[in-house]
């Protein structure tokens, strides 16, 4: 996304209100077409009133909208108890369509496995929460807020935390990581060591993002923000700025001077001299010295042809039913943050995602998507534990940090 993330402050541009996209006139070649929007049109006067007034998704496909609506009328679309599973539909039995499943049927608040608009114990906004299992017990999670002065003035900053969690709901901040001109972060253990990696968007002296990687020897130093070392990647492709980092992969070698670490990134274009889209990047650092970057031209060609000519930003690897998948963000058009959108990366295959309660689609405007599977609070199984950024949810006090989690 837009550096730093989810908003452009280079730009200083605050993101519109949100926009409810209008079905139009289409000729209905289906009668279950046809008596599904009728009952939804029947249910809104009433939904309106109690305010929860079922939505369509910008982008989501009539007939999609439709089924939709008419299972909110007829209450088929109603939550999950806090003790059952999600169980896909019967035509989302492969794995791509279970977990789509899994990130797009939004868990209702009486699950207790949702939060809106979520903050830490301080009160603090946490954007971009990326969490981890705490070898200790629970979790923990890197997240940066937002502080300073009111959203889309000049002086407003970022800084990023470490917290802890015994439900991945509620968090208790535990260190402040880098309390100045810092964002998305991301962090991921180190396999075969006992230390962490964290990565970053820093903002310099000269007021351009860069990515920042800091090497923590063990948990302990990682909970007191102690780091061993550090390392800025220079900008590349880009007269402006890197950011959103994902690690990919770290192979160790027995110290942090021998490791490759494989990173992923965006990097912000130039159009005539001015700053244009942001383009999908990945990049090897050998020897946490030696920094060889590349483009992603193949990822920027498939969000292309899914629409999404605007920014291609922030993206996270995962893996889910044995298979290594991706998540992304990208807007249909440039600079205008009424068109985040979410897809999932299966092979290539660019599927857009929508989320939706029993009321219908939760935002118009979602980014910096996180997915990962996880054991499970209650310590039996794992779950999908799902993280976005709502910019523009149709429920009033529901935009913010979305954070979810599906048993799987």
């Amino acid at each position: 996304m837009l550096t730093p993330g989810w908003l452009n402050w280079r730009r200083f541009k605050t993101p519109p209100s949100h926009m409810i996209r209008a079905l139009g006139y289409r000729r209905y070649r289906c009668r279950w077409l046809v008596v599904a929007l009728v009952l939804a049109s029947l249910a809104l006067p009433s939904a309106s009133a109690s305010g929860s007034r079922p939505h369509c998704a910008p982008g989501q496909s009539l007939r999609a909208c439709a089924t939709g609506l008419s299972a909110s009328v007829s209450g088929a679309n109603q939550c999950q108890s806090t003790a059952s599973s999600p169980a896909p539909p019967p035509q989302a039995q492969t794995s791509a369509g279970r977990l789509a499943s899994l990130i797009e049927d939004v868990p209702c608040p009486d699950t207790g496995r949702i939060s809106y608009d979520t903050s830490d114990d301080h009160g603090d906004s946490m954007a971009v929460l990326d969490s981890f299992p705490d070898p200790a017990g629970g979790y923990l999670g890197v997240y940066h807020t937002a502080f300073g002065a009111q959203l889309g003035a000049k002086t407003l900053e970022f800084r990023i935390s470490l917290a802890h969690s015994a439900d991945l709901i509620h968090w208790t901040r535990i260190a402040v990581l880098d309390p100045l001109g810092a964002s998305m972060p991301t962090v991921g253990a180190i396999p075969g060591a006992p230390g962490y990696l964290l990565a970053y968007e820093k903002r310099l002296s000269s007021g351009r993002n860069i990515v920042r990687l800091r090497y923590y020897r063990t948990l302990s130093d990682l909970l007191a923000g102690r780091f061993a070392a550090q390392r800025d990647l220079p900008r590349c492709f880009s007269p402006f700025n890197n950011g959103t980092p994902t690690i990919l992969s770290v192979r160790w070698n027995g110290a942090i001077t021998r490791s490759v670490i494989e990173l992923g990134f965006h990097y912000e274009s130039a159009i005539k001299g001015r700053p244009g889209p942001d383009r999908e990047a990945t990049g090897t650092l050998r020897d946490f010295r030696a920094w060889s970057p590349r483009m992603d031209a193949s990822t920027d060609a498939a969000l292309d042809r899914a629409g999404l000519w605007g920014s291609h930003g922030d993206w996270r690897a995962f893996s889910f039913d044995g298979a290594s998948w991706r998540i992304y963000e990208a807007q249909t058009s440039f600079n205008d943050f009424g068109t985040w959108r979410v897809l999932l990366d299966s092979s290539g295959q660019m599927d857009p995602l929508t989320l939706n309660t029993a009321s219908g689609a939760v935002s118009s405007s979602i980014g910096n998507p996180v997915a990962q599977a996880e054991p499970a609070p209650d310590g039996q199984g794992q779950v999908l534990v799902v993280t976005m950024f709502l910019f523009a949810a149709y429920t009033p006090g529901q935009s913010g940090e979305l954070v979810y989690y599906q048993p799987i």
